[in-house]
């Protein structure tokens, strides 16, 4: 660490100086302002020592002039001088110095100083790089949020609007600043002036069942607009809880699925087209070719449009997700900042001791004993030990949350563009927690995962294909799940080939639905939940791989898939 002396008596600044190179710090003397003021220009400094009869430099002091120069790095300033009153002491501080050392001075003084410096500079380094990551975090989720076509806003307990994202806004027509902390439910809101009134009705009741449960509420509605179009949104309300464990506010993500809806029932029309094409193919096979052929783009055009759907839905699940460790991270750094508080005082009553151990006169009115009992009963009230080292754990806890959300937001752009579709060889099992990363909001509420993962070799394979198949699987478990129940996941090696097995304690299917699961098209979900192609989607995939998919089921006590698939595909 660097040290700028200044210092215009030549015996000090050689003495100081050969002291402080001998306790390890390199050391840049000045005989004077002028020639201090060009080496902190031309120098990375740290720390200033400087004596108070020469900090001028045309009538502005060093210090404020070194104070305004540098705007990113902290620079700890110690002034040395003979002044001990009151009022002289008050304009050293005035000059925007953090510490002071009264003339003469045992050097051990000064080593203490450039001690509680160094600490200082430590903790700001600290706060300045949590600051970085927090602002690196927030701008990667900002550009997830900003990205999806869903309307999402987040409202407080008194139902008004707090921030929402782009497509909200543009949505709106009008700048955010004149919607925020105005009420959602109002016919100013254009997802409600333009459609029935009966909304906002039923839509405010599934947003007060979320302030109350503080669990997730879905609401589909279906309505017409002022065209007299029938229109199909689906809502979503995500709670977001607080430190004390309490919900303060709610994330509202609107999905207008009109288009989806009229595709589903146009893949499902088309779908009756390519049966019956087959089915002529069969007899007329030369005739229909370039009809099948047509058919067949299409069909591999719907499930592109299934697989992007399913990233789509668990995408605001996401972004509620990494709330919650921004949450905690921008917490602790609260609490940082009330820790750094605490020291600064404690710190200014040691300085007060020292002040008054070296200038103690008999004619001062005050005792030292008193001072000292002061400065025990502050490091007790604060609790000077845990805070140093609780600041630690945060620092810990905020490292640990700011990965956490560039492992969310890295899993999700790996789902979201997949890239080509190359065959590697990958570990199942890493491809198995990716995907559970990316759909955590989906299941957590409804089931506690249980993994049972073998020693397997590596697999001849298309992850990002296989990933799809493992995800539709586990969002069919926990949707099969009413309250609350279980999902087993257990991989192993066997004859060849790797065994996945995924359980679920869900309602289970009925034995007359097991031969129809992975047929396109097939869905018992309710409208607007499903296009029943995620099953026939998994099935081809694993046809794809030469592979096998296996479903055994009782109603009421859950369901079991096994896959298999050859090592070397």
């Amino acid at each position: 660490m660097k040290i700028l002396l200044a210092e215009s008596q030549s015996v000090d600044r050689n003495f100081l100086q050969n002291k402080l190179e001998d306790s390890g710090y390199t050391v840049l003397a000045a005989e004077d302002s002028l020639k201090a003021w060009d080496i902190f220009q031309k120098n990375k400094i740290k720390m200033v020592i400087a004596d108070f009869a020469i900090a001028q430099i045309n009538d502005q002091a060093l210090c404020r002039k070194i104070r305004s120069s540098v705007k990113d790095d902290y620079i700890y300033i110690i002034i040395l001088t003979v002044k001990d009153k009151q009022k002289d002491i008050t304009g050293i501080l005035e000059e925007e110095v953090d510490n002071y050392i009264t003339r003469p001075f045992d050097f051990k003084e000064l080593l203490a100083g450039l001690k509680a410096g160094e600490r200082f500079l430590k903790y700001e380094k600290k706060y300045k790089d949590m600051q970085n990551v927090l602002m690196v975090s927030r701008n990667k989720f900002k550009i997830v949020f900003d990205s999806l076509q869903e309307e999402i806003v987040s409202i407080d307990k008194a139902y008004c609007i707090v921030s929402a994202n782009r497509a909200f806004q543009e949505n709106m027509e009008f700048p955010f600043s004149e919607f925020v902390g105005k009420p959602y439910f109002s016919n100013k809101n254009r997802l409600f002036s333009e459609y029935c009134k009966e909304t906002a009705a039923s839509l405010a009741k599934h947003v007060q069942k979320a302030f109350a449960s503080g669990l997730p509420q879905n609401y589909f509605d279906v309505a017409k607009d002022n065209y007299d179009q029938t229109r199909y949104r689906k809502f979503s309300c995500l709670p977001i809880i607080n430190d004390a464990g309490k919900v303060f506010q709610l994330v509202i993500v609107a999905r207008d699925i009109t288009e989806r809806m009229q595709k589903s029932e146009k893949i499902k029309s088309l779908n009756k087209k390519l049966q019956q094409a087959i089915h002529q193919i069969q007899t007329k096979n030369e005739k229909l070719k370039n009809t099948l052929e047509t058919l067949k783009n299409t069909q591999s055009q719907i499930l592109q449009f299934e697989k992007m759907a399913s990233v789509g839905q668990l995408a605001a699940g996401i972004a509620h997700e990494i709330n919650n460790p921004v949450g905690f991270v921008s917490s602790n750094l609260r609490t940082l900042s009330d820790y750094q508080n605490d020291i600064n005082n404690l710190i200014e009553h040691y300085k007060q001791l020292i002040s008054n151990l070296k200038g103690v006169t008999k004619d001062l009115p005050f005792s030292i004993g008193e001072k000292i009992e002061q400065i025990a009963t502050l490091e007790k009230e604060i609790d000077i030990d845990f805070i140093l080292d609780d600041i630690i754990n945060l620092v810990g806890e905020c490292k640990d949350g700011t990965e956490r959300i560039k492992n969310i937001v890295l899993d999700l752009k790996d789902f979201a563009h997949p890239g080509k579709d190359e065959l590697k060889f990958v570990d199942i099992n890493k491809g198995i927690e990716s995907t559970l990363n990316v759909i955590r909001n989906e299941l957590k509420y409804k089931a506690v995962v249980t993994k049972d993962y073998g020693n397997i070799p590596l697999v001849g394979c298309y992850p990002q294909q296989l990933n799809q198949v493992f995800m539709n699987i586990l969002v069919n478990a926990a949707q099969a799940i009413e309250k609350q129940g279980e999902i087993k996941i257990a991989t192993r090696a066997l004859d060849g080939k790797v065994e996945i097995k995924i359980s679920d304690t869900g309602s289970g299917i009925p034995e007359e639905n097991l031969s129809k699961i992975f047929d396109p098209f097939f869905t018992t979900k309710e409208i607007g939940y499903g296009t029943g192609l995620g099953m026939n989607v998994a099935y081809n995939i694993i046809k794809k791989h030469n592979g096998t998919i296996d479903v055994e089921s009782t109603v009421g006590e859950g369901t079991i898939f096994t896959i298999r698939i050859p090592l070397g595909h």
